[in-house]
């Protein structure tokens, strides 16, 4: 056990004298569906924001990181008064379909002192697939009710590659744009249209139709990433 300890505070301290080999970043990316889920989506898309963080080995073309990603592929408002028994005022229901992705990173760099810098990247991780709603008298309200509709979880990869292209100190960091493709097994979610409230079931009943596809997608992004410690 003490040696794990002083193995974890040599490794924390390398870290931190080594700070330049650390980078965090921002990315855009659109995720246009392909084969059968192309023809579920019926034109939808999956767009998401990821703050990514990086670790380049010393000397090497290697950078091994992960991703936090988040992207809204669907929403709808509702105006209705029959949402509660006996209460006739109008109501806001407001429902989002929400993907989030938390995905570990391969880069391997084909360095150059060019201007742009190609890369080939290859990802791994989860896709949480989770649809919420808020109910609300007015806009800007606090919700009378809010809660989860529906949630589903699937392992996911992504291969592709990109260009960096250096900052003007190239020391600081990089814009980049690159192409991935995604893929993953079967899962369940629900698009905008897959949920139909029946007020005359009981005391009022939501009744979903999931979805069930592998995420298949081209995902052009765009982003900037800074070294740390620089």
């Amino acid at each position: 056990m003490t040696r794990i300890i002083f193995l974890a505070i040599f490794l924390f301290s390398a870290s931190v004298s080594h700070a330049q080999y650390f980078s965090t970043g921002f990315q855009a990316n659109l995720g246009v569906p392909v084969g059968d889920l192309r023809e579920i989506m019926d034109g939808s898309v999956f767009p998401e924001y990821t703050i990514s963080f990086y670790y380049r080995f010393p000397m090497k073309p290697i950078e091994v990181g992960f991703g936090l990603g988040y992207g809204k592929h669907g929403t709808e408002l509702e105006k209705r008064t029959d949402l509660y028994p006996g209460f006739t005022d109008e109501l806001r229901l407001r429902r989002n379909n929400n993907l989030m992705t938390f995905m570990g990173i391969f880069r391997y760099n084909f360095e150059s002192e060019k201007r742009i810098i190609p890369f080939l990247e290859a990802q791994v991780g989860a896709n949480y697939f989770y649809t919420r709603y808020k109910i609300r008298e007015f806009q800007f309200e606090e919700p009378i009710e809010e809660g989860m509709d529906f949630s589903d979880w699937v392992l996911g990869y992504r291969f592709g590659g990109g260009l960096k292209v250096p900052f003007k100190n190239r020391e600081m960091g990089h814009f980049e744009f690159k192409v991935l493709y995604h893929d993953s097994g079967p899962v369940d979610f629900l698009r905008k249209q897959d949920t139909e409230y029946l007020p005359d079931q009981g005391e009022g009943e939501f009744v979903y139709t999931p979805q069930r596809s592998a995420i298949t997608m081209i995902q052009p992004g765009i982003g900037f990433i800074f070294t740390i410690g620089n």
